[in-house]
């Protein structure tokens, strides 16, 4: 992988951010393991499928925020011991310092929804993830005042057109963390708001609502009860004895 060169001591205009640019850069397994999350995140859940694309970016979220962690970015809360610290005061850091979007399509990134307008725009530092882009790339409107000027007020959302991010990433690599990143295969097939309601359903509060979830978890075979269903299969001359003897050799091995 070509890592990208910038002029020594150029800022990306965060300290946060360049801090995590250098150290991706020096740190081939975090690289590696950062490029590995993002995959297996896209690999799980379609983020094309608008009733996923919130769990996804939520996940896409946290990933950053575990390399930033990593990095020494982010601080442990007060009150960290023995049981631990609050995850989500991590997390409330990371959004003090960015936003993080990620897109798969060739129209760009959309900063911010609105319900009767765009939004409140580009206000904030950004990380951007896609495919096309080098690798994290990081945009603030008060440090790239380019980027601010391309983003497109829309009825319902603020967009920054795939092309001027390109452009961005282009003529300013200090705002660039090379990794690669992951194309969406369109294979994913879990269901992050299914897995969070199968979670907030537990049988010993909810017994009758849990009951689709409690009944679609296959029931757990025995070893007893496998071998006997071989031995009916032996009895039957479907299975030799020597192949009964290998299937029983198989399961009980484990």
């Amino acid at each position: 992988m070509k890592l990208p060169l910038w002029p020594a001591g150029s800022t990306s205009g965060s300290p946060e951010f360049d801090t995590l640019r250098d150290r991706l850069v020096a740190d081939d397994n975090l690289r590696e393991e950062l490029e590995a999350a993002l995959r297996a995140n896209v690999n799980r859940i379609d983020p094309t499928d608008r009733a996923n694309r919130f769990g996804s970016g939520a996940a896409v979220e946290w990933i950053i925020a575990a390399a930033a962690y990593q990095a020494g970015i982010l601080s442990v809360p007060g009150g960290h011991n023995a049981d631990g610290f609050d995850l989500q005061s991590l997390r409330d850091q990371v959004r003090g310092l960015w936003s993080v979007k990620n897109t798969t399509k060739a129209s760009g990134f959309r900063l911010t929804n609105g319900m009767s307008g765009a939004g409140r725009g580009f206000t904030e530092g950004v990380i951007l993830l896609s495919p096309a882009l080098p690798g994290l790339t990081f945009a603030h409107p008060d440090f790239h005042p380019d980027v601010a000027a391309a983003v497109q007020q829309k009825d319902d959302h603020t967009l920054l057109p795939l092309r001027d991010a390109l452009r961005h990433a282009e003529e300013h690599p200090e705002c660039v963390a090379p990794i690669r990143m992951p194309v969406n295969p369109k294979t994913g097939r879990d269901d992050p708001w299914m897995d969070y309601v199968k979670s907030l359903l537990e049988p010993q509060r909810f017994p009758r609502l849990s009951k689709l979830f409690v009944d679609a978890v296959p029931p757990q075979r025995s070893l007893a009860t496998e071998i006997v269903e071989l031995a009916k299969l032996r009895d039957a001359g479907t299975l030799t004895e020597a192949q009964f003897s290998a299937a029983v050799d198989r399961i009980t091995a484990g």
